[in-house]
């Protein structure tokens, strides 16, 4: 028979289940009524037996035949263990009974005579087996329940861990204090109280840092050895995984969608998809194994999931800059590469690209960056001067152009200004408005080496530039100049009150391939930023990174200022006097924990279409797959102030935002071009002696429509005509001065021969009425010097470069025309 109760196979006839004690159904025999009603004698029925009731070793005795008594005597229980005793004449067959113990002398014990040979003269006084079984029952069960009890002891001790091993704990496991979080650090103390060896792992997730994230490879629940080592995953907050390039979008978006944060999945174009397959994830922001910082919780996440497509596809990264340069001419498009730092593997290839890698593109131009190592550094800054017929080394590039980040997940980026690429040499900046202090820069942008008073070249040896090591500084443009008064900023005169210097944003930067050990052998670093650095894990000369000045590892970040001739410990070189400072030792010394890495190519992601994720591969758009051919339209133009007004466009602009104007200008013949960028920063290519932008930097300079200022505005164009355009005021150069004020309101006076001036130019909208033209820069067509000479064409808009006086009217061979 089987337990109703746990489904334990039992024998038949017996009374309860051999496992968990459970009792059956089981026919008894009828006990009799009372002692008045007889026995009958032809019907003895035996008294069974319980199979499991345990007996007593005894030895053995022969079966021993009893009498059946002529009076009966009542029954006494005996004090031995529980034995059934016959309570009637037992059958013809005798069975075999132990003897009983007894109160006084042993009796023998007979067998019961056969119903023929002895009947009883009165009814036997029926005994109590009942009784006597019900004591053999509870018997039984105690020791059931005892064993049952051990095993549910038993059972529940190892559930619990206190024996066969310890048992992960889940999370609702663990006490906290109230309010407390429940840490990795918790669970790490609690296992290895319990002799378990437990370490930890950070990984991304969306519980907030330090947080306990569960085991690696186990499972709350699990059983483990007290030797066996458990690793313990502890949140390292929202970010993204470092093993989710190459995987199908489908196949990670639960776990990228689990980071708690905003998550947006992008098509990114390729055009091999069988080396990129579609749907797969080609790029990522933050990059793949950074985390989200802070500041970009609400903006998130941004997946690139691939998509077939015309355009400069993702999958150009990585090749060799000479093939993808042809294979894209091939295609119609005028293709400019320029130089850009890159890891050790990327030398010579293809990092990224304008428009951005993965993107369509509208016009007829592209641009690729390729990867240069320390060897390409001084090129990279050097420029073919038409003045003296050969390189020269200027103190403005946007080579180390990127964004650059420590393993930590605090990031520094540094935006390119521009470029132009004409034959000559590569020109362009790093526009920088604001500190990482919150100091407002008005020139906009970062040098290297800054020019000189006399000439705007790169001709001081302080500066690692010049002395081609391949490592170079970045620094604002104006903390060369500028000092502390009374705790207000200013670039030149006197200061009634305090004056000093102040430690400023200060970068180096290192290219692959850079001998840093000859720079530390030369005191370049702090020696306490050394042996820090040593303690530390060694920093990845494999890929570029740059180091952070930082002002809270110094106990003094300011010095005096008497003038512009007193040495300025915060930077190499004092311009005003030409020579070296004593500048302070750098801190942080390079080490993977200090060093900013720089961070591959990164597409506009604001600009692309969304992708599809979930089960299936993100689909492309119609822009990325069929309305936009691989080769160049002929329509093709730039997209600004396509759907503006002037009124918008000049408001814009005054505004700081230049994108209604943003392009590339030339000249008819193509020997000057000017590009003007969204945030004004303009750069210049071709003959520097008409387009000079700044005694800063000759080719590159940073707009603004002028005010009411006294000297910002010259020749303020009518309203409906165009837009005057002007470089800062502190491009007024005097002696060794600059600055308006200090120029014209300084205690020596200057002739206006002796007085630099900044870049102005005149934007010309398309359209604009022909009269109003001619009058620009306080001009006539009827000036002799324009007779015979073509008028310009006002159907597209140009510049006019104008001077502070006796100017040549606008004129088809003299004005910039924005390139279709």
């Amino acid at each position: 028979m089987f337990c109703t109760q746990c489904g334990t196979k039992n024998e038949p006839g017996t009374r309860f289940c051999m496992n968990c004690g459970h009792p059956f159904d089981v026919e008894e025999p009828a006990a009799t009524a009372g002692p008045a009603a007889p026995v009958a004698p032809a019907a003895p029925a035996p008294v069974p037996t319980p199979e499991a009731a345990p007996q007593p070793a005894q030895p053995a005795q022969p079966p021993q035949p009893v009498p059946a008594p002529a009076q009966p005597a009542p029954v006494q229980p005996a004090p031995a263990p529980a034995q059934p005793q016959p309570a009637a004449p037992a059958p013809a067959q005798p069975a075999p009974v132990h003897p009983q113990p007894a109160p006084s002398a042993p009796q023998p014990v007979q067998p019961a005579a056969s119903p023929e040979q002895a009947a009883p003269a009165e009814p036997a006084k029926p005994a109590k087996p009942r009784k006597r079984h019900g004591k053999l029952i509870a018997a039984i069960l105690a020791v059931v329940l005892v064993i049952a009890a051990g095993g549910a002891g038993a059972y529940l001790t190892w559930r619990q861990g206190l024996w066969g091993g310890v048992v992960l704990p889940q999370a609702s496991d663990v006490k906290v204090e109230a309010g407390q979080q429940l840490t990795a650090d918790i669970v790490v103390d609690q296992l290895k109280a319990k002799g378990v060896t437990a370490q930890k792992k950070t990984m991304f997730s969306g519980q907030p840092k330090g947080a306990f994230v569960g085991y690696d490879g186990l499972k709350p629940g699990d059983r483990v050895s007290k030797g066996q080592t458990v690793t313990v995953q502890e949140s390292a907050g929202p970010g993204v995984p470092d093993d989710v390039i190459g995987k199908q979008a489908a196949d990670v978006k639960s776990t990228i969608d689990g980071m708690n944060v905003p998550v947006k999945y992008k098509q990114i174009i390729v055009n091999d998809t069988s080396k990129t397959p579609e749907g797969s994830v080609v790029v990522t922001y933050p990059a793949a194994g950074q985390p989200v910082s802070d500041k970009d919780k609400d903006k998130g996440i941004a997946v690139g999931v691939a998509v077939k497509g015309d355009g400069v596809g993702w999958d150009i990264i990585g090749q060799d800059k000479d093939s993808a340069k042809s294979d894209l001419e091939s295609k119609g498009y005028d293709v400019t590469v320029v130089p850009r730092l890159a890891s050790k593997d990327s030398i010579g290839k293809v990092t990224g690209s304008k428009p951005e890698p993965g993107s369509t593109i509208d016009g007829m131009s592209v641009t690729l960056y390729y990867g240069v190592d320390a060897k390409g550094v001084q090129d990279a800054y050097s420029y073919d001067s038409p003045e003296v017929g050969h390189k020269m080394l200027i103190g403005n590039s946007d080579l180390a152009a990127g964004t650059w980040c420590t393993n930590a997940g605090d990031c520094i980026t540094l935006d390119g200004d521009g470029e132009t690429y004409d034959g000559l040499g590569y020109m362009g900046g790093i526009t920088y408005d604001q500190g990482r202090d919150g100091t407002k820069y008005s020139y906009g942008t970062m040098t290297s080496c800054p020019a000189g008073m006399s000439d705007p070249y790169c001709e001081n040896d302080a500066f690692l530039l010049k002395q081609n090591v391949g490592a170079f500084e970045l620094m604002p443009s104006e903390s060369v100049y500028n000092f502390s008064c009374n705790g207000t900023m200013q670039d030149s005169g006197t200061c009634s009150g305090t004056a000093e210097y102040r430690m400023q944003d200060f970068f180096l930067v290192v290219p692959t391939g850079t001998d840093i050990g000859a720079l530390e052998s030369k005191g370049y670093f702090d020696q306490s930023a050394l042996d820090a650095a040593k303690g530390q894990k060694a920093v990845d000369s494999d890929r570029p990174y740059l180091l952070y000045r930082d002002p809270k590892l110094y106990d003094t970040t300011t010095a005096p200022y008497t003038d512009a001739s007193s040495p300025n410990p915060f930077i190499p070189a004092n311009m005003t006097t030409n020579t070296a400072n004593t500048m302070v030792g750098m801190k942080p010394a390079p080490s993977d924990e200090t060093a900013y890495y720089l961070v591959g190519a990164e597409p506009d992601w604001d600009k692309l279409p969304d992708a599809t994720v979930g089960g299936a591969s993100a689909s492309p758009s119609a822009s990325a797959s069929g309305s936009t051919s691989a080769s160049p339209s002929a329509s093709a133009s730039p997209s600004t102030s396509k759907a503006m007004s002037f009124s918008d466009v000049s408001s814009a602009a005054k505004s700081g935002d230049f994108s209604g104007i943003a392009g590339k200008y030339c000249m008819k013949d193509g020997s000057v071009c000017i590009t003007i960028d969204k945030s004004g920063n303009a750069t210049s290519s071709g003959s520097q002696g008409y387009a000079y932008m700044s005694p800063d930097n000759p080719t590159s300079v940073k707009l603004h429509v002028p005010g009411n200022q006294s000297g910002d505005s010259w020749f303020p164009p009518d309203s409906d005509t165009g837009l005057e355009l002007a470089g800062p005021l502190t491009d007024y150069r005097c002696g060794g001065n600059k600055g308006v004020d200090a120029c014209y309101n300084g205690s020596t006076f200057y002739s206006e021969a002796e007085i630099n001036k900044p870049f102005h130019a005149i934007y010309v909208r398309a359209g604009a009425d022909m009269d109003k033209v001619g009058e620009i820069g306080g001009s006539s067509f009827s000036d002799p010097s324009a007779s015979g000479q073509s008028k310009p064409d006002t159907s597209k808009p140009f510049l006019k470069i104008v001077d502070y006086h006796m100017n040549v009217p606008p004129l088809d061979s003299n004005v910039l025309y924005l390139q279709q």
